[in-house]
């Protein structure tokens, strides 16, 4: 089964606005047998609607729409669909009451342009929308004696995928007999796109064989890996997956920080609450980067105690208990330096582990003997401390990005590595 989506507002072509709705309908729709065949964005004008739309009609059976429902006047969608349809604008009494209802609870005077948000359609499907005033429309028409659902939900994301789970996909379960998908993706880090497929060649040669899909999915510093296979009858397309995944992650080995599609910061927090442990940070040229990656994890509380942000020489010395005589002898971007932070870090909060950076992040401040780009990274553990030397670019954001990476991954392959001793 193939679907397009068509999100519409300008917005989204002036980059004011990012369009997730499309990467999350993708993801959603194909988990439950749909596969979006293109993404079209355009901008509010009527023919600009009217041309996307009998394109992707051209193509596929469904058409998810997505923008354009709002009270105020460059909010064309409704207009523009009840003509292409030719249909009429008609009161919907109980998508009054909802909008009137939905004023009501938040203290606010419902305005007129709220009200005629409740006109819709005469020939449409209203899709109900309790988190918003704007209802969803489906449209089902023929087209050389087969059967055409456009659907049309507003923009806010919070809306649109409250009407894709409540509504769109029940509906359309009902309407078609949908394939079975599935997927599973994994994350590697610190080999590139092109090293993997090397590593693994022999083996993705033959997944064609086995009627298994591979994808790479390419960021700085890591690589995700979908496998993914379809099957029309009862044949378990998940055994078909998980055997060929089996195969990847032996070959891959520790270049695979976690078996699920999940982030490095993630799998970092899954793998030290299994372990019980702890872990703290000292960062300078990261900033409190990894901090940030790790506390933004749901129960990341659970093994993260605190973190020093020692950018200035004299913070190191009195927060870290670094040598002021290491920093004048070796300089704050060293292995001796950075060594210091880490051990100080981990005594100081009292945890399992302690990781820290010190680096010219750039774009200025580098060296001939130290050029932006030179990080130094440092993991303490219980058994002792270890340091990393990082030559990376001249690009400030990448730098920093990369060396949170590298740290976390780091992490994590230590923690394995002690769990399976």
């Amino acid at each position: 089964m193939l679907a397009e989506v068509i999100t519409i507002g300008d917005e989204l072509l002036l980059g004011q606005t990012v369009d997730t709705n499309s990467a999350w309908m993708g993801e959603v729709l194909a988990a439950n047998g749909v596969a979006l065949h293109r993404i079209t964005s355009i901008s509010d004008q009527a023919d600009e609607i009217v041309a996307a739309l009998n394109e992707a009609r051209s193509r596929v059976d469904l058409v998810l729409m997505t923008g354009g429902l709002g009270p105020t006047r460059d909010d064309i969608t409704k207009h523009t669909l009840t003509e292409y349809f030719g249909m009429s604008l008609a009161m919907n009494h109980e998508v009054l009451r909802g909008i009137t209802a939905w004023f009501a609870g938040r203290g606010l005077p419902m305005l007129p342009v709220n009200e005629a948000q409740a006109m819709l359609p005469d020939g449409c499907t209203v899709l109900p929308n309790p988190r918003g005033t704007a209802a969803g429309m489906w449209f089902e028409v023929e087209k050389e004696g087969r059967s055409q659902v456009i659907i049309s939900m507003p923009g806010v994301p919070y809306e649109m995928k409250g009407l894709v789970e409540d509504e769109v996909l029940p509906g359309v379960k009902a309407k078609w007999s949908l394939p079975t998908r599935y997927h599973r993706t994994v994350l590697t880090q610190g080999i590139g796109e092109s090293y993997l497929s090397k590593v693994v060649h022999d083996w993705e040669e033959g997944l064609a064989d086995r009627g298994v899909g591979i994808a790479y999915l390419p960021a700085p510093g890591q690589v995700r890996v979908r496998l993914s296979a379809v099957s029309d009858g009862a044949e378990s397309v998940q055994d078909r997956v998980d055997e060929a995944m089996a195969d990847f992650l032996k070959l891959a080995g520790e270049h695979v920080v976690a078996e699920e599609d999940v982030t490095v910061a993630e799998a970092l927090v899954q793998q030290l609450i299994a372990a019980g442990a702890t872990i703290s940070t000292a960062e300078s040229c990261t900033g409190g980067s990894i901090a940030s990656a790790i506390t933004g994890v749901a129960g990341s509380s659970a093994v993260f105690e605190g973190s020093v942000v020692a950018y200035a020489n004299s913070v190191k010395v009195a927060a870290l208990g670094v040598d002021a005589a290491s920093i004048e002898r070796y300089g704050a971007v060293s292995e001796a330096v950075v060594t210091a932070m880490a051990e100080g870090i981990r005594t100081s909060m009292g945890t399992t582990y302690g990781l820290a950076t010190s680096g010219v992040a750039g774009p200025g401040g580098g060296t001939p003997d130290k050029p932006v780009g030179t990080i130094w990274i440092a993991l303490a553990t219980p058994s002792g401390t270890k340091a990393r030397l990082l030559q990376l670019g001249n690009h400030r954001g990448r730098n920093v990005r990369r060396t949170v990476l590298e740290c976390l991954a780091w992490l994590i392959r230590e923690v394995r590595t002690v769990s399976v001793d």
